[in-house]
């Protein structure tokens, strides 16, 4: 499921809201307290997408069983039941060989082929294509980690989503409180017929208002949707209600340390990095298998055939085989060996080039790891920045209102520096709220570039 978060402002800038696709949740009942670890560890838990990679892991698992069945002997039996003429015993008579039976009779017969073969050496047909099948069951496993961390990554985007709304909710409330305050100097002045008020002010302090109170309502939906999303990921009942252990998003700078330490620790460690390392190795190998079926193979066999048809006499006679009356068996060494023109030098070719895909594919990605990294470290000092600044800004912003509010009782400051002051405190306050999720979730993506399980 992917979620998109916009950010959307009131005329003054109060707070930043959520919008998901999602409908609010209802129900009433007992509320937990999750934190942001126990979401992730549940929705890992019923994730469909690491489910589906548990399977292919269990695919890849069968492949490389029947590699190592390859080397034990093969049996192979072939049963036939039909119709025969019956016969007797040919009579010798000089020269010739008299038929004594009868012109027409049809009985029936049986017989079972039965065959163990063993092969002996291959030329790297077995061991190579063992080797391609357990880097096989190795790359797959590897990319389980990236799975986890892919949903870790999404339930860190709702999850701060959610404490960020909620904080949203807070900011508008206060907003409200100081547009009730002005609003009551105001009233109580403007009846004290105070030459630095006009009617007009009252009304400018509803327009603001109303824009805190619509705001709120936005705040409001991106808190239900947000954790309705959550509800849906980590699998929990409809009537179970959750309360998140964080009430802000922490604002504590993170060590991130040098830059090349990052990029060195996202190549030996990204999961899907070491994925692309075992996934190569698997295709080289698979070419050497291929290349392996160009040469013979030698093997022995035990064989065995066994017939019989109760209508016609046996015929013991070493230069005349029976096919419808006997019993033999015996052991055999051989070999095999298949030639074509083409066929297997295209096979090869098409191993070869699956090959250099994927050497291209790893070049690609040591170019690309880099660069994504570098973007979320210097992204998360950028959004560590903004969140000083509009920290001091709102905290400015505030005192602001508080001189505005005490010069404007003591008939020397105006209604338009209070308004004035508020505004700003909005848009500094919503900015502050922006930035923090900005800054949280960028290092929430550095840790997933550099391949991190944080939880």
């Amino acid at each position: 499921m992917k979620v998109s978060f916009v950010f959307r402002w009131a005329p003054w800038g109060l707070i930043p809201f959520l919008v998901f696709s999602l409908a609010a949740p209802s129900g009433a009942g007992e509320r937990l307290l999750l934190g942001l670890p126990q979401l992730i560890r549940m929705a890992i838990e019923r994730s469909p997408e690491i489910a589906a990679a548990q399977s292919e892991l269990a695919g890849a698992k069968s492949d490389l069983a029947q590699a190592d069945a390859a080397y034990y002997p093969q049996f192979d039996t072939t049963a036939l039941v039909g119709p025969v003429n019956d016969t007797r015993r040919p009579l010798v008579a000089g020269t010739r060989i008299i038929d004594p039976s009868a012109d027409f009779a049809v009985g029936g017969f049986g017989r079972a082929d039965m065959t163990f073969t063993q092969p002996l050496y291959t030329f790297g047909k077995l061991s190579n294509r063992r080797q391609a099948a357990a880097r096989g069951v190795t790359a797959v496993q590897a990319g389980l980690p990236k799975k986890r961390a892919e949903v870790a990554l999404r339930v860190k985007e709702l999850y701060y989503g959610l404490v960020l709304a909620q904080a949203g909710i807070e900011a508008a409330g206060d907003a409200a409180a100081y547009f009730d305050e002005a609003r009551e100097r105001m009233d109580r002045l403007l009846k004290a017929g105070s030459p630095n008020v006009m009617e007009s002010d009252l009304y400018r302090i509803d327009t603001y208002r109303a824009d805190t109170a619509r705001s709120r309502a936005e705040a409001l939906k991106g808190v239900n949707t947000a954790y309705f999303a959550l509800k849906s990921l980590t699998g929990l009942p409809i009537g179970t209600n959750f309360d998140p252990v964080d009430k802000m998003l922490s604002a504590e700078s993170a060590r991130l340390g040098d830059l090349a330490e990052c990029i060195r620790k996202a190549l030996a460690e990204r999961p899907d990095f070491r994925q692309l390392e075992e996934a190569l190795q698997a295709q080289k190998w698979s070419v050497e298998g291929a290349v392996s079926d160009r040469y013979p193979s030698f093997f022995a066999s035990l064989a065995g055939s066994f017939a019989g048809a109760p209508g016609r006499e046996t015929f013991h006679n070493p230069y005349f085989p029976d096919e419808f009356n006997h019993a033999m068996g015996g052991v055999v060494a051989g070999v095999l060996w298949h030639f074509d023109f083409g066929i297997l030098k295209a096979r090869v070719d098409k191993e070869r080039a699956a090959y250099e895909k994927l050497v291209h594919t790893k070049a690609m990605a040591e170019l690309g790891i880099p660069i994504e990294v570098a973007q979320q470290f210097y992204e998360a000092e950028e959004w560590r920045a903004a969140v000083d600044a509009y920290d001091q800004a709102a905290s400015s912003s505030r005192k602001w209102i508080v001189a505005a509010l005490t010069n404007f009782d003591m008939g020397v400051g105006t209604a338009d520096d209070m308004l004035r002051g508020i505004e700003r405190y909005g848009q500094s306050r919503g900015k502050y709220l922006e930035a923090l999720f900005g800054y949280n979730m960028s290092l929430a993506r550095l840790e997933y570039a550099m391949g991190v399980e944080s939880w």
